[in-house]
């Protein structure tokens, strides 16, 4: 479940690659009810414009205890979500 703050529910979000460097390891914003990872990441970009095409890139992914989410998936009432670049490799 999300964290309760001065009577409002939280989710933190985790950031990495460029994002982190943009950003900073982790961001805390309200929880808001019937909010989806799209929705979360449209709200993220109009707070943060310097990061907004990374944010918005889908090659970005959502992960949510541990598993990759598509952009439906509900975000209201999860503790933490986090946005991770894609990987490449050797």
């Amino acid at each position: 479940m999300s964290r309760v703050t001065g009577g409002r529910r939280i989710v933190r979000i985790g950031f990495f690659g460029r994002l982190r460097e943009a950003l900073g390891d982790e961001r805390e914003v309200p929880d808001e009810r019937g909010e989806t990872v799209a929705r979360l990441r449209v709200r993220l970009a109009a707070l943060h414009p310097g990061a907004a095409r990374d944010l918005l890139s889908p090659g970005v992914r959502a992960c949510v205890a541990d598993a990759i989410v598509g952009e439906d998936f509900p975000v209201a009432g999860q503790e933490r979500v986090e946005f991770l670049p894609p990987l490449s490799g050797g």
